[in-house]
């Protein structure tokens, strides 16, 4: 968890304009298998949001800040997007390899 949080606190100090080396390009690749979707990143603000209103974050701050973050939401949730993308697209072609694999027929 220590590795985390300070990849954690290295992240947020880059992108709310501190002095960081961590590489905002690294975003994408490091979430791309973790199938974290909107609803993860939707979650992860909101505890953003609570922890700000407890430490007594001004609400324009609090806005600003959570308005840093929504850019690179497409960038968390991106491998969580193409996995149900084209798994949409087998079950249209009949491919749902998963109901075939438990027995299923058609």
């Amino acid at each position: 968890v220590s590795v985390h949080k300070k990849q954690l606190v290295a992240f947020l100090t880059k992108l709310f304009g501190g002095p960081s080396s961590y590489d905002l390009g690294d975003v994408r690749a490091a979430h791309y298998t973790l199938n974290l979707s909107d609803y993860h990143f939707d979650c992860l603000l909101d505890i953003f949001g609570a922890s700000f209103k407890e430490m007594g974050v001004k609400p324009k701050d609090m806005q600003d800040a959570i308005a840093v973050l929504q850019p690179i939401r497409s960038d968390v949730t991106t491998g969580y997007t193409v996995r149900m993308e084209m798994a949409r697209k087998n079950v249209e072609k009949g491919k749902d390899q998963l109901f075939k694999r438990l027995g299923g027929s058609e």
